[in-house]
């Protein structure tokens, strides 16, 4: 009987540590499609971004450019209207490697500041996203 309880109670325990999204059409795996900075219109390729409730990565894969990928804390403000990515790390392995990501990296993605870019999310319906900052206009499509 003791185990019964046990195992009850180890299961019950396993259910409660299941971390929701904070806002599932937000979360994700995105390709970033284009992005408006400074009057100009930037189409990218291999750019992605994976956003979870508590980190972002930023990330060029099997591109040619050598744009690198970077790890940010991610933060929702004004009741979840804004996506707030900040203190970009260097990735390393399954981290980062402690180095703050230079802003001339972040640029190709669409982010200004190493330190925090907030981004009002002005579309989002889980399949496209749009993203608006006060120095670019991200456009993204679920991956």
């Amino acid at each position: 009987m003791n185990r019964i309880i046990m195992i009850c109670m180890v299961a019950l325990a396993a259910c409660g540590c299941s971390k929701a999204p904070l806002n599932e059409k937000v979360e994700g795996f995105w390709i970033l499609k284009e992005f408006t900075a400074e009057g100009q219109t930037v189409k990218c390729e291999r750019l992605y971004y994976s956003i979870t409730r508590m980190v972002t990565e930023v990330a060029e894969k099997q591109g040619q450019n050598g744009y690198g990928a970077y790890i940010g804390r991610t933060e929702y403000r004004d009741n979840g209207n804004t996506l707030v990515l900040k203190d970009f790390k260097v990735r390393a392995s399954t981290g980062d490697n402690g180095q703050d990501a230079p802003v001339e990296k972040l640029r190709h993605f669409g982010i200004n500041s190493q330190e925090e870019t907030a981004f009002e999310i002005t579309q989002c319906d889980g399949k496209e996203m749009t993203l608006t900052s006060d120095y670019a206009v991200l456009k993204l499509e679920k991956f």
